[in-house]
C-alpha cells in the first residue's frame, strides 16, 4: 500500500505555549511522511526560533488573517513543498494533541479507504472518557427554533452511538482530513469568513458540487482543550459567529455556493 504524505496545518494566534508544549507535535514532525506547518498570525520571534530548531515549515505574516484564509496559505506552502493531488492536507487546531501512534493510524485508514474528508473522536481529557460533540449537522434557518428551547443553534451527533466510518454532515475544523485534490478544487475555505462556519461551509460545498461526505473515524482519537470564546455575548468572537452563522444560511439556503 502506498502512504501518501500528510501534511499538518496548525494557524497560531497567540498561540506559542500550545505548540512550544506540544511534545507529541515534535514526534510527529519528525516521520518520513508527515509535514508540520506553523502558521504564525503574529509573527512571534520565539515561536519563529522554535520552529526553526525543531524543524517546523514555519511562516508568518504582519496582517491578521482569518482562519481559512491562514489555512488556504499553508495549503499553497504544501504545494510549493511538493504536495500530490493523492496526498493528505490537515488542518489541526494549536490546542489539540494527538499522538504519534494515532497519526500513524490515521495515514493507515485514510490510505486505504476511498473517501475524501474525514474526521476523528475528539475528547475534552487525557482519559478519553468526555467526548467533545463536534460532529453535527447542517443547520438551517429553522435551527433557530432550538436556541428558544435552550439548545444548542447547531443539532449535534451523538457519538457514542455512531459506528466507525459513520457519516456525517460536518465536523469541526479542529481536526480535518483532506484530500488534496479535493480541497483544491473546492478553493479551500471561503475568506469570506473571518472565524466560525469555514468548517461547516467546506463540509457542505464539498458535498453538494463534489458528492464527497464526511467519514468518522470512531477509533482515531485526540484530545482538545476548546476555548468556546463565541459563548460570550459581549464578544467580539460571538459577532463574529452570528454574522459567519447568517452568511453560511444564506449561501446555502438561495443557492450562493461557489
Amino acid at each position: 500500500m502506498i502512504m501518501n504524505h500528510m501534511y499538518i496545518s496548525i494557524v497560531s494566534h497567540g498561540n506559542d505555549d500550545d505548540i512550544i508544549d506540544n511534545f507529541n507535535l515534535k514526534e510527529i514532525n519528525s516521520l518520513s511522511n508527515v509535514t508540520v506547518i506553523i502558521r504564525d498570525n503574529l509573527s512571534s520571534q520565539r515561536l519563529s526560533e522554535y520552529c526553526s530548531t525543531h524543524g517546523f515549515e514555519y511562516n508568518s505574516s504582519d496582517l491578521c488573517l482569518g482562519f481559512g484564509s491562514n489555512n488556504n496559505i499553508n495549503f499553497k506552502v504544501s504545494r510549493d513543498l511538493g504536495m500530490s493531488h493523492n496526498d493528505w492536507f490537515v488542518v489541526c487546531n494549536p490546542d489539540l494533541n494527538i499522538s504519534e501512534s494515532m497519526i500513524n493510524n490515521l495515514l493507515s485508514r485514510v490510505n486505504s479507504q476511498s473517501g475524501k474528508i474525514y474526521s476523528i473522536n475528539l475528547f475534552f481529557d487525557k482519559e478519553f472518557s468526555v467526548m467533545e460533540y463536534s460532529l453535527r449537522k447542517f443547520p438551517t434557518f429553522l435551527s433557530f427554533f432550538n436556541v428558544l428551547k435552550g439548545r444548542s443553534f447547531t443539532d449535534s451527533y451523538e457519538k457514542a452511538e455512531l459506528q466507525d466510518g459513520s457519516i456525517v454532515d460536518w465536523a469541526a475544523g479542529s481536526f480535518l482530513v483532506f484530500n488534496a485534490d479535493l480541497y483544491e478544487n473546492l478553493g479551500g475555505f471561503d475568506e469570506k469568513y473571518f472565524m466560525y462556519f469555514e468548517d461547516v461551509d467546506i463540509c457542505y460545498r464539498a458535498k453538494k458540487i463534489f458528492f464527497q461526505d464526511v467519514v468518522y473515524l470512531r477509533n482515531v482519537v485526540a484530545i482538545h482543550q476548546g476555548g468556546y470564546k463565541n459563548r460570550n455575548i459581549f464578544s467580539q468572537h460571538f459577532r463574529w459567529y452570528f454574522i459567519s452563522l447568517f452568511r453560511f444560511l444564506f449561501k446555502s439556503t438561495f443557492g450562493l455556493m461557489k
